[in-house]
Parts: structure tokens; C-alpha cells; sequence
């Protein structure tokens, strides 16, 4: 276990999955939990913060088919119709390369098992960095994560992060805000009907309040605030315009919890079902590199 610190943050990782993250606010008070803890006795899609790869949310097909290759992987999650959900490398475990002397970020390398060694799988070397300060804005946690091709041939793949946060407290406290452009319509499977319909996103969050929500989001510039009017604290989730070549995360995909416990606001590349429609889909050349980035920012409002 590796936690990262500042003055005002505590974050806790083995590089898979996100155990904690605690923050204090600036009145001193006692530190409030900005993630919903993850929980190893329960199923992960219930309580982890993950990163899907190479695809994201659901694949709506029982086969998938990565650069020609069908592949079936007990490591593979379905849903109750069968489809893929959530990428394949979530739950695979990650090897340290370097923590920062500071103790305020790391590197990790995801590790491939050895059974996919000849697969479309293996073909991408995966390192995420973390990066966690203290700025004048509030404190800042950076997710990066680096794809490094390793063969010849292109592929094309789609990546986010499904990173859960904790709803402390009575709901009625919260506000949701989304600098979004458009709600994408989705079907009984929960993914986007072709070709794309959308919906205004104000006719999905009108007020403010978070209503019971497992829809995606498209946004050019995306923003999304949780924000706390009793204890006097925000927590905005955003991409940042990207450099060249870099992989934007213009695809939100926003979960809530039924119990409204939590809510998974989902920062991805593409939207669900894009190894099939090929919707967004990143082609990396054969031995080239990339990278995609989000942020989230913790402040006292």
C-alpha cells in the first residue's frame, strides 16, 4: 500500500485500486472521505475506483474481438446479458516504478498475466501516474496514463477511469453542475443508439439536486462539480484541454449509487460499445506512445 500526502490530502493506492482518499478542509474540521472506500469483500464494480481498458462501460456483443482475435478471459466481467463491462485490466495487478521522494505521487505499470503473453491484449504497455498538491486552487490529484505500443501493428482501443465519490451525509446537501454539451441517448443496454441521439443536459439535471442517474455525457470542454452546501466543500471532476496527441476524455459517463451512498463520475475517451461502433476510437501506431489525462480538484467552496 503506498499513500501519497500533502497538508490537507491523504491518498491511499496499490496502484490497482483506490482504498482511500481523505481531505480536511480548510475550517480545520474533521477530514471528509472525497472517495467511497473500496471494499475487497464485495464485488468491485460496487465500491472500486479502476481504470477500464480497452474498452470502457459496456461492449455490447457476448464476443470480443480485439485487432482480429477473439478473446475470452475468465478475468473478463459480464453483465446478467452476457456483455463485457468495464475493460479487462481492472482488476490486474500493477508493479511500483517510482514513488516520488515527497511522498506526493507515483508511477505504476500494469502487469499482464503470463496467459497474455501472444494476445491483442498484451500488445500495450500501461503506466498511470499519480500526482497529488497543494495549489492555490485547492488540492489537485492528476491521473495520467501512458500507452506505449509494443508491436508493429496499430490498435485501436478506448480507456477511462471509473473513480467512485462518497455522497456524505444527507443528499439533500449536494449539488451536481455539469459543464456539459449533450446527454447521449442510450439504449436497453446501455449503450449509445446509433447514430448518436442526444438529449439537452438540463433536462436531465434541472435543478442542481442529483436524481438517480446511469447515463452518458459528451462535453467539448467537460466539468463536472459535486459540491457541498453543509459542509462547505466542492470536488470538480475535469479534463484538460489536450496537447498534441494526447487522448481527451470528452465522454462522462455519471453512475449514482441506489442508495445514493456514492456516485461514479466516469472520464473516458469513447463512449461504451466503441470496439463495435468505433466511435472515438484511439489508433495507436505500431511502437508509438500516447497518453490521456483528468484532474480533480478538492476546495473548500
Amino acid at each position: 500500500m503506498y499513500e501519497f500526502r500533502t497538508e490537507k490530502s491523504s491518498f491511499q493506492t496499490d496502484g490497482k485500486q483506490w482504498f482511500a482518499w481523505e481531505w480536511t478542509p480548510s475550517s480545520g474540521k474533521e477530514t471528509v472521505p472525497i472517495i467511497f472506500p473500496y471494499d475487497p469483500k464485495r464485488p468491485i464494480f460496487e465500491s472500486g475506483s479502476f481504470l477500464m481498458f480497452p474498452w470502457v462501460n459496456r461492449h455490447a456483443s457476448s464476443d470480443f474481438i480485439l485487432n482480429g482475435r477473439s478473446i475470452r478471459d475468465e478475468r473478463i466481467v459480464r453483465d446478467n446479458g452476457g456483455y463485457p463491462v468495464h475493460g479487462a485490466v481492472h482488476s490486474l495487478e500493477r508493479k511500483a516504478l517510482k514513488i516520488r521522494p515527497d511522498g506526493k505521487g507515483g508511477e505504476f505499470r500494469v502487469l499482464f498475466p503470463e496467459e497474455w503473453k501472444d494476445s491483442p491484449l498484451s500488445c500495450v504497455a500501461i503506466r498511470e501516474e499519480y500526482s497529488l498538491e497543494e495549489t492555490a486552487a485547492g488540492t489537485l490529484l492528476s491521473i495520467k496514463t501512458r500507452f506505449n505500443n509494443l508491436r508493429s501493428d496499430s490498435v485501436r482501443f478506448a480507456y477511462g477511469y471509473h473513480p467512485y465519490f462518497s455522497l456524505v451525509g444527507d443528499i439533500a446537501d449536494w449539488n451536481l453542475k455539469l459543464t456539459l454539451d449533450k446527454n447521449i441517448e442510450l439504449n436497453e443496454n446501455l449503450v449509445p443508439i446509433q447514430p448518436f441521439i442526444s438529449n439537452p443536459v438540463n433536462s436531465i439535471v434541472s435543478d442542481g439536486s442529483i436524481p438517480e442517474l446511469d447515463h452518458l455525457f459528451y462535453g467539448r470542454e467537460p466539468r463536472v462539480i459535486l459540491e457541498n452546501s453543509k459542509l462547505k466543500y466542492s470536488i470538480t471532476i475535469f479534463s484538460p484541454h489536450p496537447e498534441d496527441g494526447q487522448i481527451p476524455l470528452n465522454y462522462y459517463q455519471i453512475y449514482t449509487k441506489p442508495d445514493k451512498t456514492a456516485i461514479a463520475i466516469e472520464p473516458c475517451s469513447a463512449p461504451g460499445n466503441a470496439l463495435l461502433s468505433g466511435q472515438d476510437l484511439k489508433e495507436l501506431k505500431g511502437y508509438s506512445e500516447t497518453f490521456g489525462e483528468f484532474r480533480i480538484l478538492v476546495r473548500t467552496a
